[in-house]
């Protein structure tokens, strides 16, 4: 491995820590977008970009990480298909309840898990497979109703899923990039295509109101989020192979519902409750189908 430079052979468990560490993050920028309801997404996605790309090079200069990218053709697919992921996440959490966008959005693994089949050629064994199974029923069940309702901010929402799913299956493909190159690389592009976004908008609706007053420490915590959560996602694609790895994010579905009811009481029923004991089950599965090749390796 090289300095600064991603590891090559699986480590599971530690794959798993980041995608928690991700979840968590994640979970905290889209509910700082959710409660910034008033602000035009495109604006909230150009900031969020922006401060992202602020944060991640103060980032990369403080531990010296290398920006120099290797492998252009890959970096710019992560980054493209991330870029419209974001794009799409912002209009979908502006637009559905917190629950609801962040179920719909984290589909990521079923999409990762045919896409790295297709592009990486990655075996998706019994355990992941029957993760996947328990992680995905016990979505339909927390969200069933609104997943029928044929409001279209849930298709943008599936979209977003889709876009990302390709992004983080690139990430397996980058051997030789720094995280902090990465997440500096996607925070750049990302800039250019929520700033073209925005221009859209202009045209369009009319300019667009942007952060003011507490809304600026909202978007600058929502940035900070962000990027703490994407060093930690390309951390962890790094270490593991992207089936599991991408199925471990169900647990932001379980933080998200928490949030929703805490924050902006929306209180799950009794079939989102057996939902999300199927995600937990599902993750607890993830954890030991990691501890086993753990197991093997040594």
């Amino acid at each position: 491995m090289s300095e600064g430079g991603f590891v090559a052979r699986d480590q599971p468990l530690r794959a798993l820590g980041y995608m928690s560490l991700a979840a968590g993050s994640f979970t905290a920028m889209n509910a700082l977008a959710r409660g910034m309801g008033g602000v035009p997404w495109p604006s909230l996605a150009l900031s969020r970009a922006v401060i992202g790309l602020a944060v991640a090079l103060a980032v990369a200069r403080g531990r010296g990480a290398t920006l120099r990218v290797r492998d252009q053709g890959v970096m710019w697919r992560r980054s493209l298909f991330g870029s419209a992921g974001m794009l799409c996440t912002f209009y979908a959490l502006t637009h559905l309840p917190l629950s609801t966008a962040t179920t719909l959005l984290n589909t990521t693994p079923l999409w990762i898990a045919l896409a790295a089949r297709v592009t990486l050629g990655e075996r998706v064994g019994r355990a992941v497979g029957a993760a996947l199974a328990l992680a995905f029923a016990g979505v339909v069940l927390i969200e069933r109703p609104g997943m029928v309702s044929g409001d279209p901010a849930g298709l943008v929402a599936l979209l977003a899923s889709a876009a990302s799913a390709m992004a983080m299956v690139s990430l397996r493909r980058l051997s030789g990039e720094s995280p902090e190159g990465v997440v500096v690389h996607f925070s750049a592009v990302a800039t250019g295509v929520m700033a073209l976004a925005t221009g859209l908008w202009w045209a369009t609706e009319g300019a667009p109101r942007w952060p003011h007053g507490g809304e600026i420490l909202g978007v600058f915590a929502m940035g900070l989020a962000a990027t703490a959560g994407q060093l930690a996602l390309t951390r962890a694609y790094t270490l593991d192979r992207a089936a599991r790895v991408g199925a471990a994010g169900w647990l932001q579905v379980v933080l998200a519902i928490g949030v929703d009811a805490a924050v902006f009481k929306h209180v799950p029923g009794a079939w989102a409750a057996a939902g999300i004991a199927l995600v937990l089950l599902a993750g607890a599965a993830l954890v030991a189908d990691a501890r086993r090749d753990v197991s093997r390796a040594g």
